[in-house]
């Protein structure tokens, strides 16, 4: 019999991503929702702890690295350096060594803030109005 705390260990690639997303948040994580099943993954667990963060955790096949790569870009997530660097050695590690660890189960934590759009436009406008 194998333990909650066991599966915890078990998988290899453990990601916590951090991104910031210009849209409602309650669209992305729906989005996301669907993209990830898309993909071939699952999702653990997903939630809204305040009006403008999402918290999802997910798990997919190695082999489907750059789709969900991919699929966190066109969903309007603007990633964190960190972010990048983990998902660009994560896909790059498993195309290298796709025969052997393509079956292999990634897992992705990933923290979305929103920022609302009228504060960036406003911000935007402001900084326009200076300089005229």
């Amino acid at each position: 019999m194998v333990s909650v705390l066991d599966v915890e260990e078990l998988v290899d690639w453990d990601l916590r991503l951090t991104a910031n997303c210009a849209d409602d948040p309650y669209r992305v994580m729906r989005f996301l929702t669907g993209a990830v099943l898309t993909c071939g993954g699952w999702v653990l667990s997903r939630s809204m702890p305040g009006s403008d963060t999402v918290e999802m955790s997910f798990e997919f096949a190695r082999s489907a690295s750059l789709e969900v790569y991919s699929m966190l870009i066109a969903a309007g997530l603007e990633l964190s350096r960190e972010a990048h660097i983990s998902m660009t050695e994560l896909c790059q590690c498993t195309k290298d060594l796709l025969a052997t660890k393509g079956f292999d189960v990634a897992r992705v934590r990933l923290l979305i803030l929103a920022a609302p759009l009228e504060n960036k436009g406003s911000q935007t406008n402001q900084r326009l109005i200076r300089r005229m």
